[in-house]
């Protein structure tokens, strides 16, 4: 009597209540898990009343409505049970904690790699801009000092360097020493007159330029310093009296003709955009070239 009264107790769990119900349709875990789509394992902590820690509760009692259609077990009847019933043992509140410090742990080990990281693009940026911020001021150092020398030369010049016309076409261009001498040695060219000296040096500029006009014209053309660009350079050209012949900046494939009063003196910022010819003949900037640096050059009569 008290056997048989056992098996026919109603179990007060929803997952020995699940369990009966199973079992008086002759079904067994395996089956319920296919035909749900679950694991077995899953079967198992449903009846043995275990909640997987890992899995959330909206789930869990998903899971427990379809096991209760299945097996023929109305809602009503679980919902006390399932209120009744401790969803998760104290034992297994360690796993949520464990899962919580893990989780934390990479959060901390990937904030201080993203840290790292930025740190590593702050130097490159600030040593890029370093780089290019030195570039920038030694450029502008050297168009500076071009243009200051450029000045000191060009009054020095102005102080120094007198042009003097002599009595006959060799004198023209001497330098002050030579006329000197030459003015203490006897001279067999008859000289002009005073007057026309008092009163205009154009008559005497006319016989020495009429005496000879083929010759002074051959050495204009011999004096003609030609230079061509194949890049864009900045440049400077004086003659030997200080007078400005050309400053600023020529484009590649320019060609530019100067004539003046050698020697030349050339300042050239680019030495690898230019080339440069005098009489003809091709002036070697090769070590210029190779320097990298401002110009700074004279060319005169070879």
């Amino acid at each position: 009597m008290n056997t048989e009264a056992l098996q026919h107790q109603a179990p007060t769990t929803t997952g020995g209540r699940l369990r009966q119900a199973r079992e008086n349709m002759g079904l067994s875990q395996q089956a319920v898990a296919e035909r749900l789509c679950l694991k077995v394992s899953t079967v198992r902590d449903i009846e043995d009343d275990h909640a997987n820690p890992n899995l959330a509760s909206t789930f869990l009692r998903g899971y427990i409505r379809s096991y209760a259609r299945l097996v023929h077990v109305s809602e009503e009847e679980l919902i006390p049970m399932m209120a009744k019933q401790t969803p998760i043992k104290a034992s297994t509140k360690v796993a949520p904690m464990q899962s919580f410090s893990l989780g934390k742990t990479l959060k901390k080990r990937d904030g201080w790699l993203m840290g790292f990281t930025w740190f590593i693009l702050f130097v490159i940026i600030g040593l890029t801009g370093a780089w290019w911020w030195q570039n920038h001021q030694a450029q502008q150092q050297d168009i500076t000092n071009m243009a200051d020398q450029s000045s000191a030369q060009l009054s020095k010049g102005d102080d120094t360097i007198a042009l003097s016309f002599g009595d006959s076409a060799d004198d023209v261009g001497q330098p002050p020493a030579e006329q000197s001498a030459d003015a203490g040695a006897p001279s067999a060219t008859p000289s002009i007159p005073d007057t026309a000296s008092a009163g205009d040096a154009s008559p005497a500029l006319a016989v020495v330029s009429s005496s000879a006009p083929q010759s002074v014209a051959a050495k204009a053309n011999d004096k003609v310093l030609t230079m061509n660009f194949t890049g864009d350079c900045w440049l400077e050209v004086f003659d030997a009296g200080g007078k400005e012949l050309f400053s600023g900046i020529q484009h590649s494939g320019a060609t530019l003709n100067l004539t003046g009063q050698t020697p030349y003196k050339l300042k050239i910022g680019a030495p690898a955009a230019v080339q440069v010819q005098y009489q003809g003949r091709p002036v070697n900037l090769s070590r210029f070239v190779r320097s990298k640096q401002v110009t700074r050059l004279t060319v005169a009569d070879q």
